[in-house]
This record gives structure tokens, sequence and C-alpha cells, in this order.
């Protein structure tokens, strides 16, 4: 219990210093570590298919709808990023239903 309330401030202490220093260009702040948050969508790609869908849903919306050439450019990108996501998260499941047999 006590290194976990360690590793917490050790944690609150990088945030706090790289928020001191997040616009000062000359200052390295970086340890090389992803923040905890996004190490767990990969843990639960069920948060990776939520994301993903909800930024492609948009576009099948407007697909079936009259839209303009600059409404349809508008949203790939985002349904790009979202099928990406929608992948990885595919494969994490296959690799976790690989992993428990």
């Amino acid at each position: 219990m006590k290194e976990g309330k360690e590793e917490f401030e050790k944690e609150l202490k990088e945030l706090e210093e790289w928020q001191e220093n997040q616009y000062n260009p000359g200052y390295y702040i970086g340890s090389g570590r992803v923040p905890r948050p996004l190490k767990g969508l990969k843990k639960r790609p069920i948060f990776l298919m939520v994301i993903a869908l909800s930024m492609i849903l948009p576009l099948i919306g407007i697909l079936f709808s009259k839209i303009s050439a600059e409404d349809l450019i508008a949203f790939v990108f985002p349904a790009f990023i979202g099928v990406i996501l929608f992948y990885a998260a595919i494969r994490e499941m296959l690799e976790k239903r690989k992993f428990r047999k």
C-alpha cells in the first residue's frame, strides 16, 4: 500500500514539474514513458472500440444524408483514425483470446 502511495506522489510531482515547464523550450521533461491512462487503452480494447465507433458512426450518418463534398472531407480524417483504433481493438482482442487458450 505504501509503494502505491509513493508512486502516486512521484507521478504527481512529475505532473507538477511538467505543468511548470511545459512552455519552456529549453527544459527537458521527457522520460520516454507513456502516461498510465494511455497504457490502459491497450489493456482494455473495449475502450478503443467505443472511441473508434464514436468516430466512425457520424461518417456513416452523413453518408446516408444529403451532403456536400466539404462535409465528407471534414469527416474523413476522424473516420480514418477511428478505423485504425477499431483495427487495434480487434487485434488486441484476438491476441488476448489467443493468449488465454
